[in-house]
């Protein structure tokens, strides 16, 4: 094991002398698959744009492929079986292409791309597992989204559309279902953890709640491959949100794939105050201020939590 300091930012890099980082000579395809999301926008948009406006001229022959499993607003989408086809049919189509495959999964989806990786061995090169969730009864899974999906309904009731517009979607139909499948789907393909037979990259923000440590140490003692594992200090399951936020894990993940050059130099402080003066009010078509998500589970409805507590014990 050994420690690396990036970035102001101490970062526990348990590595493996077996895996080599270079750069592809071949067409080579990051397909990302996306966690529990209920906006529109891609958990790897924000990776994805990073990499294009760096390194897609010296890089061409290299690309990074979000994979939506489902559409967030539109329940037709939610099911276990949709998600695998989804990303199966787009695993075959770069095949189809010629491309080496690095497949990135993440939150619930990294069971899934992991059953794929067992189904298209031989073609897909290098897997990257993100805030991999493993357990559904030690991090409180179940009751943690029967409040979460409480909680949204009763807001939605309240405050109708600005609950929509403040996610970045047109409707929050399919909540509940969608939650009900991304659970199938881990307890469904988390088996194939142990299977995988690719170096393996794995990402872990040391305050993630649903990634575990009991998952984080699971998933990492049952993969039989060469793997490294990184554990980033403070970061949460969010760990893909932001080049401000998470700019050292996108690095990590895109040398991993592609061997690409670190070169961010902003330290976590000069990150800070960008973030805090960046802050902008936004408003809707009729010129009212749409509230923040954090607004709408805290501010808006301050005696939310209390309220959702209170209605899970009468269940």
């Amino acid at each position: 094991m050994e420690s690396n300091l990036s970035k102001n930012l101490q970062v526990i890099k348990e590595t493996d002398s077996e895996i080599e980082f270079k750069k592809p000579v071949k067409k080579t395809a990051l397909l990302c698959t996306n966690g529990f999301q209920n906006s529109d926008t891609h958990d790897s948009t924000q990776m994805m744009e990073y990499f294009q406006k760096n390194f897609a001229s010296e890089y061409s022959n290299c690309e990074i492929v979000p994979v939506s499993l489902f559409a967030p607003g539109d329940p037709k989408t939610h099911h276990n079986r949709k998600f695998e086809k989804v990303l199966d049919s787009t695993i075959k189509e770069y095949i189809a292409k010629d491309y080496d495959i690095i497949l990135m999964g993440y939150s619930f989806s990294c069971a899934l791309a992991c059953h794929m990786q067992h189904k298209y061995r031989k073609n897909i090169k290098r897997m990257i597992l993100v805030a991999p969730v493993y357990d559904t009864i030690l991090n409180n899974m179940i009751p943690n989204y029967i409040g979460y999906a409480w909680k949204f309904h009763k807001l939605n009731k309240k405050y109708g559309t600005r609950i929509a517009k403040t996610m970045g979607r047109q409707t929050t139909k399919g909540l509940v279902s969608l939650l009900l499948s991304i659970f199938i789907s881990l307890l469904k393909n988390r088996k194939y953890f142990r299977l995988i037979d690719a170096d393996t990259l794995i990402i872990w923000g040391t305050d993630d709640k649903l990634c575990t440590p009991h998952s984080i140490t699971k998933v990492d003692k049952i993969i039989h491959s060469h793997h490294v594992l990184y554990k980033y200090p403070n970061m949460t399951h969010g760990i893909l949100k932001t080049i401000k936020d998470n700019g050292i894990v996108f690095e990590d993940i895109l040398h991993f794939a592609f061997a690409t050059p670190f070169i961010l130099e902003k330290t976590s402080q000069d990150i800070k105050k960008e973030k805090l003066s960046s802050v902008h009010t936004k408003y809707d078509a009729d010129g009212e201020p749409i509230p923040t998500f954090d607004e709408i589970f805290t501010g808006i409805d301050p005696e939310g939590d209390k309220e959702t507590k209170i209605d899970q014990e009468g269940l």
